[in-house]
């Protein structure tokens, strides 16, 4: 539908971010006052609406929109106040993203059009890469492998010691001239620095991220990296958009987190970690088996950049 003004509700963090995104024609930001937002709604004239986290506060929003179509998921009681609803469980096996596909794929689907492949990338960046990779000081044949400390909350988090080891070591194994770069935000910003300086006590190459004003800039600048290692899902996910490598780290749980969480990086670039599965191991990142992640991530960077 490419006529069609694709137009995005979103939490204040991720404006820049929606914004940015290549697929997204206009913004609306939520302030908190239902009200203004429920105006601003009613201006854009929108033929249809898709709700794809489905809150009581938004079935009042939009339910005063003279919108023929409303489409929600069937989830919550409230479902049942929309005309139009749609399954969007992710089947077993499958990523979480693919229950807001399932939504979209239900609106075309009504309305008669196709379903489209998915692009084998999501965000191409690449005019920008070599602007990206001279901000982190790229220098001659060097590899940047970012590293992210901390964790969004959906997974435990690598202690910056198995973090910093983790790293030493696959300096010390591959044969690839590696430069690790270390982003945060935040409080991550004191992870990163222990990080950093048990690295550079080893003498490994490695630099702090330079600040950027917005998500949308560090968002695009990932696009440097040819390798993103990080227990937190929401850099990673960035990473996949760009369809760079990635190695995820996520809590041992019985809903397969590695399935779950994966990012959108071609199958052969994601490798994930978990903990033993269960109550007491599932959390305590420190039980991952990091023999195996510096044997895999080794063997990853030899292979393909050598």
């Amino acid at each position: 539908m490419p006529e069609a003004s694709i137009e995005v509700f979103v939490a204040p963090a991720v404006q820049a971010l929606a914004e940015a995104c290549p697929y997204v024609d206009h913004v609306i930001v939520d302030t908190g006052d239902d009200k203004a937002i429920t105006e601003k709604f009613i201006a854009r004239k929108y033929d249809a609406v898709i709700v794809s986290c489905s809150e009581f506060r938004i079935y009042k929003m939009v339910h005063h929109l003279d919108t023929a179509y409303k489409l929600a998921p069937k989830h919550n009681w409230y479902q049942y106040l929309y005309r139009h609803t749609a399954d969007a469980r992710y089947k077993t096996g499958e990523p979480c993203w693919r229950g807001g596909c399932m939504l979209v794929e239900h609106f075309l689907t009504q309305h008669g059009y196709p379903i489209p492949t998915l692009p084998q990338q999501y965000w191409d960046m690449s005019a920008e890469r070599e602007k990206w990779q001279s901000y982190y000081d790229h220098q001659g044949d060097e590899k940047l492998i970012f590293a992210h400390p901390g964790t969004g909350g959906s997974s435990g988090s690598l202690s910056p010691a198995d973090f910093a080891r983790l790293l030493i070591n696959i300096n010390r194994k591959t044969r690839v001239n590696c430069k690790f770069v270390l982003t945060f935000s935040g409080d991550e910003e004191r992870l990163a620095q222990e990080i950093f300086d048990k690295l550079d006590q080893e003498s490994v190459k490695v630099v702090m991220a330079k600040p950027l004003s917005s998500l949308a800039d560090f968002a695009k600048s990932i696009v440097a990296a040819d390798m993103f290692i990080a227990g937190s899902t929401g850099p990673l996910h960035i990473a996949g958009l760009h369809n760079i490598a990635t190695v995820g780290f996520y809590a041992g749980r019985r809903s397969a987190p590695i399935v779950r969480w994966q990012t959108l990086s071609h199958r052969h670039k994601r490798l994930s970690y978990t903990p033993p599965i269960g109550k007491k191991t599932g959390r305590n990142m420190a039980l991952i088996d990091f023999n195996a992640v510096e044997k895999d991530v080794v063997a990853y960077l030899d292979t393909h950049y050598a």
